[in-house]
């Protein structure tokens, strides 16, 4: 993958080279190309993106800090494992910013968020009658950082964009559950309308019990998975 392919990935045309790096790493890793628990070999990165290994190294870092890549003495980077911990607590951290975003925007939502978020959720409704689940799981996240863009509430939007590799890899896990790919739009729009219409207690209501049934269920699978036989 080239630099300015990258650039064009990212929708920024000055960004560092280390940021553009990470950002195609992370998009790597949330896809699911490098899997949790993979090694990050600098030599075979650098050699991938035709950079130093410095630029990977600060690219790495950047990684580290969003809490996608972990760092193990004499051994090196790794991409991070998703245990049942993680699962809770990314939930319950996603839960709350969402649900605080979205009561903040029922309050302050314009006819052009309006748009915003009914706009995204059409889409969703296409790709699902189209089967294409990769782009409905892309629209989700696309629908919950609307929301908080909406709020208007800076330290929010900059604490969620820290979050924001964690939780594609938490969407990615959990959009198997959704056999019917409908339920994902259905589950949505309830919360389009609250959100839309200004009622801020519902839209936060809604959204706490959105992302707590998916943490349960993912919980629940994974503890099946390790259940001897």
């Amino acid at each position: 993958m080239t630099s300015s392919k990258v650039s064009e990935i990212l929708g920024d045309t000055h960004p560092s080279l280390e940021r553009e790096i990470a950002m195609a790493l992370r998009a790597a890793i949330v896809d699911g190309e490098f899997e949790p628990g993979t090694r990050l070999i600098e030599l075979d990165i650098a050699a991938r993106f035709n950079v130093s290994q410095g630029t990977i190294r600060a690219a790495l870092k950047y990684l580290q800090a969003q809490g996608l890549v972990a760092y193990r003495p004499r051994r090196g980077n790794f991409v991070i494992t998703v245990e049942k911990t993680d699962i809770y607590e990314i939930s319950v951290l996603r839960e709350s910013l969402e649900a605080l975003g979205a009561r903040l925007a029922a309050k302050r939502i314009d006819d052009a968020g309006r748009k915003q978020l009914q706009d995204i959720v059409r889409a969703m409704r296409k790709a699902a009658e189209d089967g294409n689940r990769k782009k409905l799981m892309e629209l989700d996240f696309d629908f919950h950082r609307a929301v908080i863009d909406i709020s208007g509430h800076r330290r929010l939007m900059e604490i969620y964009e820290r979050l924001e590799g964690q939780t594609r890899m938490f969407l990615r896990l959990t959009d198997r559950f959704y056999n019917d790919l409908n339920d994902i739009p259905s589950l949505h729009e309830p919360l389009v309308a609250a959100i839309t219409e200004g009622d801020a207690e519902a839209a936060f209501q809604l959204a706490i019990r959105h992302a707590d049934a998916d943490a349960e269920e993912l919980i629940s699978s994974m503890s099946l998975a390790l259940r001897p036989a």
